[in-house]
């Protein structure tokens, strides 16, 4: 007995010394890349001890001249690619300027030399004549914001990610800049209103209530200058594929391979015979359909009321631990319960259940039945009600609506993110419940407004989840998205590396790879929610046309697009117009347009005609 005890004393020393090992190796483990961080070459412009100081030699007042004067750029990471060459731009103080172009053509990398997250290799940047070096880091960030194509939401309160734009705003300051951002009337139909919580990376909200959110938090503090990468408003620099957005600025810089071909008001350059903004024009004559068309009014109003206008940086927060060895262990005890709680619940749809039927011949068919739905955390909002919808195989169906009525919730379902409410979602007739979850996503391949890429090679991104794929199918694929091309530019061609979530790539670049990874799948359901969103008209027109031959590949495959801009859904053979939780109307383009109902008057207001 007393050698069992002995041993279990042993045992219990070994368990609390076993701790200490694991953060040993966990810690020996993050060395390596701290150590790579430490010792890696710092940019000559930087002074890392004086980077965050602030002190009175580099405190200027900011009135919003900006000039980028024979600016030079390649990022570190491809410093053979050369992003701009030689570009010269103004934007003035209380005006609105415009930066257009083809995606990766450097427009985003413009906002990035603006926050100083890198340096010009050659040429400068002065803002109110002084050169953006003179500025203290903390002081120019601390003053310039963006609201970016993909916004950053964080799994807090609504109120919460509003308040990071100013940390210390009133709720009455962040329900007014909510009202510019035109997102107050939807947040307080919310049943705990700025107190919902949006989930991880906003996913609980639609694309256009996360961009509003994080528009507001770009206005909480009453900006001087405002810089919009992508997003849907106008203001003072506005990187821009969907010119309708842009018509009113007073100046437009249009860009390809990283210089300014082309610069001028918008009816200087319409009247430019076979100039590039007037061929991006008339490929592009019809934009967003959505009838939110009071955000862009009330959001313009918000800025054109301001003579000069600001950047106001939505901060990406990173969390830091501090391990304390006794803190862990005591901590570990009160975990367990937690632990054991969520090990035990059992979850409304089992991601490892292998049971469920697998159709042999599926043929792409959807059908929703009296459809009712309202998400877990909002139980009293209903999204869906009543909603009916049917999917033939090989249609091209478009579902389009206002922002939040219920069309990326469409997409969710038929992945079975959740189930249903009440009613029912047929597969080839089949309640989609009693088919196996892991066959059921095999043949669906969806493409989002926000295309997600791991910090893995090109060629890794296309196959992830598959294995010994030919390079063959991946290049093929890749054609098809109209990507090819511009990997082969690149040094290390389908090897190079895309950083964490995409960041080396441009938004439409990181959305093509994302269409190549569906397209290698040769799914039967394809679902495309603003898949080509962060493209320019050119690209959007070849990825059509490449969807088309894709859908044309298989007979059966069924394809589904949620959108708003017209040229994406004017050749499909049925459009659902979405509106107070079911569709008011469907047919196709041309039938839509005769009736002058709900769809018709999207067009009117938005000027699409």
């Amino acid at each position: 007995m007393q050698v069992v005890c002995s041993f279990a004393r042993c045992f219990s020393f070994y368990s609390d010394f076993a701790i200490f090992f694991q953060a040993l190796s966990e810690a020996r483990g993050a060395a390596v890349v701290v150590f790579q961080l430490i010792d890696e070459g710092n940019e000559a412009s930087f002074n890392e001890t004086d980077i965050w100081k602030e002190d009175a030699e580099s405190i200027y007042n900011i009135y919003g001249d900006i000039e980028l004067d024979n600016v030079n750029f390649t990022y570190p990471c491809r410093r053979e690619v050369s992003v701009l060459h030689n570009l010269s731009l103004i934007a003035r103080a209380g005006q609105t300027t415009a930066l257009v172009g083809s995606s990766g053509c450097g427009k985003s990398t413009c906002i990035s030399l603006l926050l100083r997250y890198y340096e010009p290799s050659l040429g400068q940047i002065t803002i109110d004549g002084r050169s953006i070096t003179d500025y203290n880091v903390k002081q120019l960030r601390k003053n310039i914001g963006v609201v970016s194509q993909e916004p950053i939401l964080f799994s807090m309160s609504i109120y919460e990610n509003i308040r990071f734009g100013k940390v210390n705003a009133t709720q009455a300051e962040i329900e007014n800049a909510a009202r510019e951002a035109n997102a107050h009337n939807f947040i307080m139909q919310l049943p705990y209103k700025y107190e919902t919580l949006v989930g991880e990376r906003g996913i609980q909200l639609s694309g256009g209530e996360k961009q509003r959110i994080a528009l507001a938090r770009a206005l909480v503090k009453q900006p001087i200058v405002l810089l919009l990468d992508e997003a849907t408003s106008r203001t003072t620099i506005v990187i821009a594929h969907r010119l309708t957005t842009i018509h009113k600025a007073h100046q437009i810089y249009v860009l390809d391979n990283g210089t300014v071909i082309e610069h001028g008001t918008h009816e200087r350059l319409m009247a430019k015979e076979g100039g590039k903004y007037q061929a991006m024009i008339k490929r592009q004559q019809t934009e967003k359909i959505d009838d939110d068309n009071d955000d862009l009014m009330n959001i313009q109003k918000a800025t054109e009321e301001d003579e000069k206008s600001i950047l106001e940086r939505s901060r990406l927060l990173g969390n830091s631990e501090i391990v304390k060895m006794n803190e862990r262990i005591a901590a570990s005890v009160s975990a367990a319960q937690t632990f054991f709680d969520l090990f035990d619940r059992k979850p409304a749809i089992d991601n490892t259940s292998t049971e469920g039927r697998e159709l042999v011949n599926f043929r792409g068919k959807i059908e929703f039945d009296q459809v009712k739905f309202m998400y877990p955390i909002r139980p009293t909002s209903i999204i869906l009600q009543k909603f009916q919808l049917n999917l033939k195989p090989s249609q091209r169906v478009a579902l389009v609506g206002t922002s939040g009525c219920g069309k990326s919730t469409i997409i969710q379902l038929l992945e079975r993110f959740y189930d249903v409410t009440s009613g029912q979602l047929l597969l080839d007739g089949i309640d989609i419940r009693q088919l196996n979850l892991h066959w059921v996503r095999s043949q669906i391949g969806l493409v989002s407004q926000e295309p997600i890429l791991f910090d893995l090679t090109i060629a890794e991104n296309i196959t992830y989840g598959l294995e010994n794929i030919p390079m063959e199918d991946i290049v093929n694929a890749a054609c098809r998205a109209n990507i090819h091309q511009f990997i082969e530019q690149l040094p290390q061609g389908y090897e190079t590396r895309v950083g964490l979530k995409g960041s080396f790539l441009s938004g439409g670049e990181k959305q093509r790879i994302a269409i190549a990874r569906v397209l290698v799948r040769r799914p039967k359901v394809l679902l495309l929610d603003e898949a080509t969103s962060a493209m320019d008209s050119h690209n959007e027109q070849i990825v059509q046309e490449a969807l088309v031959k894709a859908q044309m590949e298989d007979p059966s495959r069924t394809l589904l697009i949620v959108a708003h801009r017209l040229s994406t859904i004017r050749s499909c053979d049925m459009i659902y117009v979405l509106a107070s939780r079911h569709i008011v109307e469907n047919g196709t383009h041309t039938q839509l347009i005769q009736r002058r109902g709900a769809y018709y008057k999207m067009l009117a207001q938005n000027n699409l005609q």
